[in-house]
């Protein structure tokens, strides 16, 4: 049980350990906004993931395979990566000798809309990312779905839901590092690094609207075919 345990957070600190959109965009909204906002783009992903992780073992990912439903998500994962880069390449004239969010002198609803909005980015960009969510799939089907073969089920999942523990783990030291280690960098540096990673959440976007081109060719190229080979085969018993 606690090997098992143990086995999962490791998982979990393996699978959030590399760059990707959302560590991206820990880094960037830690750079611009503090702690707070950093730590919950991380909670976002990690809750987009759980719900995922959860519609997997109620049979979602059979319906996750499906032509359409690949395209439809590699569409809205380029539109919100694209969109949140963008954001961030239009903010970064913004200063860097402080917290562009200071959590002590910010009225109250202007905090809890920035906190509510990395929550939702994070939720988003998890859940409209096809590489997240193929990702899941093979974790599902080499990992977790072992897991899940324990005749007791709650406790499968709750061993399961382990593996997000270490994901948090993961996240909590991202947003610390980027919280604290902002202070010992210079303001060019830090305007560089948002650039930097505000252009990487660009190009994983423009890399999506590009999958999606080529997605979308190939599903016409088959309904084409199918179609053109249905009517030949069809002329004849019309002719008749």
């Amino acid at each position: 049980m606690i090997f098992l345990l143990v086995r999962q957070v490791v998982l979990g600190l393996s699978i959030a350990a590399p760059i990707g959109p959302i560590n991206i965009e820990i880094i960037r909204r830690g750079i611009y906004q503090g702690f707070w906002p950093s730590l919950l783009v991380g909670a976002g992903g990690m809750s987009a993931d759980f719900i995922l992780m959860f519609l997997m073992y109620q049979g979602l990912s059979l319906f996750l395979t499906l032509e359409a439903v690949q395209l439809s998500l590699l569409v809205l994962g380029a539109f919100i990566l694209t969109y949140t880069g963008v954001k961030g390449l239009l903010s970064s004239n913004q200063s860097f000798t402080g917290p562009v969010l200071d959590m002590r002198n910010d009225p109250e609803n202007t905090i809890s809309s920035s906190l509510i909005h990395a929550y939702l980015t994070g939720l988003s960009i998890a859940s409209f990312n096809p590489l997240n969510l193929l990702f899941w799939l093979g974790i599902y089907g080499s990992v977790l779905s072992e897991t899940f073969s324990d005749e007791n089920r709650l406790r499968a999942f709750i061993i399961s839901s382990a593996v997000f523990l270490g994901i948090g783990l993961w996240n909590l030291n991202l947003a610390c590092t980027v919280h604290f280690g902002k202070k010992l960098m210079s303001p060019r540096a830090l305007h560089g690094i948002c650039l930097g990673s505000s252009a990487i959440l660009i190009a994983f976007g423009m890399y999506f609207i590009w999958k999606a081109a080529i997605s979308f060719m190939a599903f016409f190229t088959v309904e084409s075919s199918t179609f053109i080979n249905v009517l030949t085969t069809s002329l004849p018993f019309f002719s008749n």
